[in-house]
């Protein structure tokens, strides 16, 4: 990151506010403008000096708009001033009149994309067998957008012929590139300022790039700093999930039919590594004969909805271990016999997630069991279904436990080819220093696991590594989403260690290695390398009053190969469960009772996949299938709410 320079005085900066559009869909027929003097700056589409689009890889957004209306809230215009709070005046008295689509017109017009596939065996012949029994689910995982508390500020300043902005961003070269596309300014003439930010759904990965463009044609226009001040959303695709199972009474799962719809708003975004994230949580850790998976992608008058923390693995997985629970269930087994007796090394799975043996995740979830006694009370629970009064609004007897469990995996997808080549770049110096050159955040634990791989491969002190400051020639180390940062950020910095060591004492100094992001190792034609098991066990009751559910104890197991910090580790697994409980809409429990027990094991030095995403997606379907359990009924949709357990209690799908 470039010097910050001394901000100019704040009575010489411009204050923006973005003017977004009251509807959902139509067309702009006027802009009625109050009069504005010279204190004011108005951006409109008619002063970008180059393009009106946000690129991102394969898929394109307005930066303004001044006649067609794709979603609410959609930018149309932003106003400056010197004051924020004369801005805010000014634009009550900005009227825009719409033209909304008429019962004429027809319903909105929605793109519907060309199924993506997946499929192996026969399904014909696999179904063929009259013995075979179908189950049939549909899983919902409904649309949300979330609004960071944070007020996020952006600040963009000319000195010279270098344009400085200021703002959080998870993908600086995006920023930088945008602004360029945008204003027509070379990117070498563009430095970006990192600041510091907190998203945990990925709401900072594309907004700073429109609004930093935004500002910066403001910036231009007026010849003065200008600043942005908001609170940035980001929103989630809405996925639903058609699941049907061809199976023995015995437990023995045939072939599976598996159908996908995923709204993603306004614009499509990342839709093939969508869908290979998705292809990768659907196929199942258990023998299949046939199975076949196909993936719409369709688009409606909402936001641009693309990560939301996750790119749909958590929730291909959630629906994968929900619906074994349900068959374990029908066939007469509990969640942990079922999974003992089916999972087996098998091809469908290891095409998608190349993994550790299996016997690791049987021992790890037969110890997990073992340690909060969950088939005893698996047991219980189903006998508490023959009780005429399921629930008292004395007593929470209503109650519910489950098993979930999978594989941990970090980054893209091997197939992923629309990303630019994610680069990191390591110089060794003399008196053994080291400079690190990457457009991630240089703070926080994942940094310090960057030294401490550096320290080790090179023999060198921590206090001698740096990480370089001057971003004008900035290397583009991708977006840090999908655990980049922890997951392939380590594995990049191990090669270049490697590449440095071969010509350390046989070329002079300094030696500068620069590592593109390789394919995952040990994927040899699958989406994804796993070296990570994720197994959880929650135990949940109806709070009767409140008709919420109650999570009352959740225990964890994970097994990893190399462990940097077992603190940190732990400290971002209990997090990780107590946000996803909180959005799935758990309550969790006050009483002293309530624990989260986690037990990590680890095995090897290799760097570890992250397992983020996976725990994500075994706490939400052990929330599922526990609250099924207890209320004795499937539950139609996630996140939960009162009407969702009244209907759920009533058999209303």
């Amino acid at each position: 990151m470039a010097e910050k320079k001394p901000s100019t005085s704040k009575v010489t900066s411009l204050h923006g506010l973005i003017i977004t559009s009251s509807v959902d869909a139509g067309r702009i027929e006027e802009i009625s403008l109050p009069e504005l003097d010279a204190n004011f700056t108005l951006v409109t589409t008619r002063d970008i000096p180059g393009t009106n689009r946000i690129r991102t890889l394969d898929a394109a957004t307005a930066l303004l708009t001044s006649s067609t209306i794709s979603y609410h809230q959609q930018p149309i215009l932003a106003l400056f001033g010197y004051d924020s709070e004369s801005v805010q005046l000014k634009a009550r008295e900005i009227n825009i009149s719409y033209q909304l689509p008429t019962a004429l017109d027809g319903p909105s017009l929605v793109i519907e994309s060309t199924p993506y596939t997946y499929h192996y065996g026969t399904m014909e012949a696999a179904t063929s067998d009259t013995e075979l029994l179908v189950l049939e689910r549909t899983y919902r995982y409904s649309g949300s957008d979330y609004q960071s508390n944070t007020l996020t500020r952006i600040n963009v300043e000319q000195e010279g012929d270098i344009l400085h902005v200021y703002t959080p961003t998870q993908w600086p070269s995006h920023v930088r590139d945008t602004i360029s596309d945008t204003t027509s300014i070379p990117k070498r003439r563009i430095v970006v300022h990192r600041l510091p930010f907190y998203a945990p759904h990925d709401e900072m990965l594309t907004a700073p790039s429109a609004l930093c463009s935004i500002a910066a044609i403001a910036c231009l226009k007026a010849n003065c700093p200008t600043d942005v001040s908001c609170k940035v959303e980001s929103f989630r695709p809405e996925l639903t999930i058609k699941r049907k199972s061809w199976y023995y009474r015995d437990g023995r799962v045939q072939a599976e039919d598996i159908i996908v719809q995923v709204n993603q708003g306004c614009e499509p975004m990342f839709s093939d590594e969508l869908a290979n994230q998705l292809i990768a949580g659907l196929v199942p850790l258990y023998p299949l004969q046939a199975l076949n998976i196909s993936i719409t992608f369709t688009t409606s008058n909402t936001p641009p909805a693309h990560f939301f923390g996750d790119l749909g693995y958590a929730d291909a997985l959630c629906c994968t271990e929900a619906h074994y629970c349900s068959l374990a269930k029908i066939t007469g087994y509990n969640p942990l016999s079922w999974r003992l007796k089916f999972t087996s090394e098998n091809s469908g799975h290891t095409q998608v997630i190349r993994t550790d043996k299996y016997t690791k995740l049987k021992d790890m979830i037969t110890e997990l069991s073992n340690r909060c006694d969950f088939q005893r009370k698996n047991a219980a629970y189903e006998m508490q279904h023959q009780m005429r009064v399921k629930l008292s609004t004395f007593f929470n007897y209503s109650r519910g436990t489950a098993l979930a469990c999978g594989g941990g995996v970090s980054g893209f997808s091997s197939e992923c080819r629309s990303l630019p080549q994610q680069s990191v770049q390591i110089t060794l110096k003399t008196n053994n220093k080291v400079e690190v050159n990457t457009s991630f955040y240089n703070n926080g634990s994942s940094a310090e696991i960057w030294r401490q791989i550096i320290s080790e491969e090179l023999g060198v002190t921590k206090a001698d590594i740096t990480f370089l400051e001057d971003q004008k020639e900035m290397l583009d180390s991708g977006p840090s989403v999908l655990s980049a940062n922890s997951g392939r950020m380590p594995q990049q910095i191990q090669r270049a260690c490697s590449q440095i060591k071969e010509k350390r004492f046989v070329q002079p100094l300094p030696i500068c290695e620069s590592v593109l992001s390789p394919k995952q190792p040990g994927t040899k034609g699958s989406l994804f390398f796993s070296n990570s098991w994720v197994a959880l066990i929650l135990e949940l009751e109806i709070d009767a009053v409140l008709l919420q559910p109650l999570v009352r104890s959740v225990w964890v197991s994970v097994s990893l190969s190399r462990i940097f910090d077992e603190q940190v580790l732990k400290s971002k697994i209990r997090h990780t469960v107590v946000s996803t409980l909180r959005e799935a809409g758990a309550l969790l429990s006050h009483r002293s009772s309530f624990e989260i027990d986690i037990s990590i094991s680890k095995e090897g030095d290799q760097i570890s996949s992250s397992v983020t995403s996976a725990l994500k997606g075994v706490v939400t379907a052990a929330f599922i299938s526990a609250l099924e359990q207890a209320l004795g009924s499937p539950v139609a949709k996630i996140p939960v709410d009162g009407d969702t357990l009244l209907a759920a209690m009533r058999g209303k799908p």
